[in-house]
């Protein structure tokens, strides 16, 4: 089964930011959030897509991200694929879009009315720039694929169905 552009994006996205810890399908544990008022607190912890129409199957992601400084952190991100469109029983296929990511906090912009952390790292896949926003428990990711400003972050979000949301 061949992955949808869109899957790989979410991931790449999320690369860019902030990652740790294996995922497996969302059978783990989540890993708890931070309350600190450091700038990557409020990514910290883990994030899940919601389910999503992938090439007549199913498809989420799970991102999982432990601070390593009050401007920094790691983690992984992991898209998931499924027979069916419900995202229900064994995921028949994971991809490991973001592993050993490393990033930190490189300072804020503007995109589509609010403020948003832009960050800069590595991963084992490729180096990138990411810009994140948190509403609450919602995280939005800035599209990888779209538009740049003038230092290399991205200029619109992803689609709202890539959107993650905290797990608790």
């Amino acid at each position: 089964m061949t992955m949808h552009p869109r899957f790989k994006l979410i991931a790449m996205c999320l690369a860019a930011a902030v990652f740790t810890a294996a995922c497996g399908g969302g059978d783990e544990d989540p890993l708890p959030g931070d309350t600190t008022g450091d700038v990557v607190a409020k990514y910290i912890g883990s994030w899940e897509s919601d389910c999503y129409e992938d090439s007549g199957a199913s498809a989420k992601a799970r991102a999982d991200f432990t601070k390593t400084s009050a401007t920094s952190f790691t983690g992984d991100v992991i898209a998931y694929a499924y027979v069916g469109t419900s995202c229900s029983g064994p995921s028949v296929k994971d991809e490991k879009v973001l592993t050993g990511l490393s990033m930190t906090h490189a300072g804020t912009k503007t995109l589509g009315g609010v403020t948003v952390d832009k960050f800069s790292g590595t991963s084992t896949q490729k180096n990138g720039k990411l810009v994140m926003y948190v509403n609450g428990n919602t995280l939005q990711l800035g599209d990888v694929d779209g538009p740049e400003d003038a230092e290399g972050y991205a200029n619109a979000f992803y689609d709202s169905r890539y959107t993650l949301k905290r797990i608790q």
